[in-house]
């Protein structure tokens, strides 16, 4: 299994003061979700470290990786500026941690989610939304169903979102829809 101190260091080096205490919190909440559905914790108290490694990359850094990786032209768009963290994330802690295939999965698609997630995905793509200080009436009730039913959490999670994107005109991108639909479907 990979260095839990080393990457600890390396967060704590690299990651402002606010996105270091965030990161903790997320690998925090992964590891007692993960011990709620009998997951390995460790497992997903990594991808929790992991998963916003790349969140204050610089544009033009983004670019770079963008070109580095191959990833699709289409996330040096603006509408993604929001969400490309999680592709070239996963892709940055491939190459520097030499995760597994799982994690490399939790972290991608730990912002707009999957229709395929696996249970540590799932976790990851709730532990972000749940982790945080002065949690909203609406968002512990998130909180209180991951603890229940992870797939009611992630469904409220997508709900709220839509609501917010709405106010402001937006979608919902169409993986997070069909991850929404295949929730509405089990």
């Amino acid at each position: 299994m990979l260095c839990i101190d080393k990457i600890e260091e390396n967060i704590k080096k690299n990651l402002s003061l606010f996105r270091y205490q965030h990161t903790m919190r997320v690998a925090k909440e992964a590891k007692a979700l993960a011990k709620y559905y009998q997951l390995e914790e460790e497992k997903a108290y990594i991808a929790g470290l992991l998963h916003d490694i790349a969140k204050e990359f610089s544009e033009e850094e983004n670019k770079r990786l963008i070109e580095k990786y191959k990833l699709p032209q289409e996330l040096k768009n603006k509408q993604f500026k929001n969400i490309i963290h999680a592709d070239i994330g996963a892709e940055f802690a491939r190459e520097y941690y030499d995760i597994d295939i799982e994690i490399y999965k939790a972290i991608k698609y730990h912002t707009i989610g999957n229709k395929n997630m696996s249970m540590l995905a799932k976790i990851i793509f709730v532990a972000d939304k749940i982790a945080r200080e002065n949690l909203n009436i609406k968002m512990q009730e998130v909180k209180k169903a991951a603890y229940v039913k992870i797939e009611e959490a992630i469904r409220l999670i997508i709900l709220l979102e839509a609501e917010k994107l709405n106010e402001k005109g937006l979608k919902l991108h169409p993986d997070t829809v069909a991850l929404l639909n295949e929730i509405k479907n089990k």
